[in-house]
């Protein structure tokens, strides 16, 4: 009889441990939708939504990661999310130069280099410095621990988009067996779902964004 008390409690123990586990994946992990690009983002519906400032990765997101110049596509979405009276705003972990260069060919006049993702502290900011609420806001990037952690640091919405080129060409090997990690465990629990019908889940009346 005591061994199954015993028994009972240890399954309780690793129940609990589960779900707090679980609970913190999916609180500090899950990105608010999850997109093949940047070109499958509903810029109106941000807009009905009452997002006023788009904060997004360079490297992997806007471009492929090593390319030096924006592309039409990056350009183009730029472009669109200001003519709808959107602020928008790179936020990169790479260096000064590099994201000076890019802001500038792109037009953009406000940045952020070396900007420490996940830490949040730069871009809350950034976001104080907008005069912009983080309700208003979105982040959107294609990295889980470093873009989406970000934003559920400080409570905005994030978009996750998938890279632009293999992660392994470009990222630290370290962090990239940590995202690979992470990314299984959110899709085994169907937190996340890697598929371009994902917008008819995610867009609909139940979520706050997308």
């Amino acid at each position: 009889m005591k061994k199954n008390s015993r028994s009972k409690k240890n399954n309780n123990e690793e129940n609990n441990s589960s779900s707090f586990l679980l609970g913190f994946f999916v609180d500090y992990f899950k990105p608010s939708a999850y997109l093949t690009s940047i070109k499958e983002i509903d810029l109106d519906i941000l807009k009905m939504q009452g997002i006023k400032l788009i904060l997004c990765d360079l490297d992997n997101t806007l471009v492929p990661h090593f390319t030096k110049f924006p592309t039409k596509q990056s350009i183009d979405f730029v472009k669109e999310a200001k003519r709808k009276g959107m602020k928008f705003i790179v936020v990169s972990n790479n260096t000064k130069k590099r994201v000076e260069f890019f802001s500038e060919k792109l037009g953009i006049s406000d940045y952020v280099y070396n900007a420490k993702k996940p830490l949040p502290f730069k871009i809350g900011k950034i976001i104080e410095k907008m005069n912009i609420s983080p309700q208003e806001t979105v982040m959107i990037g294609d990295m889980l621990i470093t873009d989406t952690l970000a934003a559920n640091f400080i409570h905005i919405e994030s978009i996750l988009v998938q890279p632009l080129m293999d992660p392994d060409k470009a990222v630290n090997k370290i962090i990239q067996w940590f995202e690979s990690k992470v990314f299984k465990k959110l899709s085994k629990e169907n937190l996340i779902v890697k598929s371009e019908t994902i917008k008819r889940t995610i867009y609909n009346e139940d979520n706050e964004i997308l």
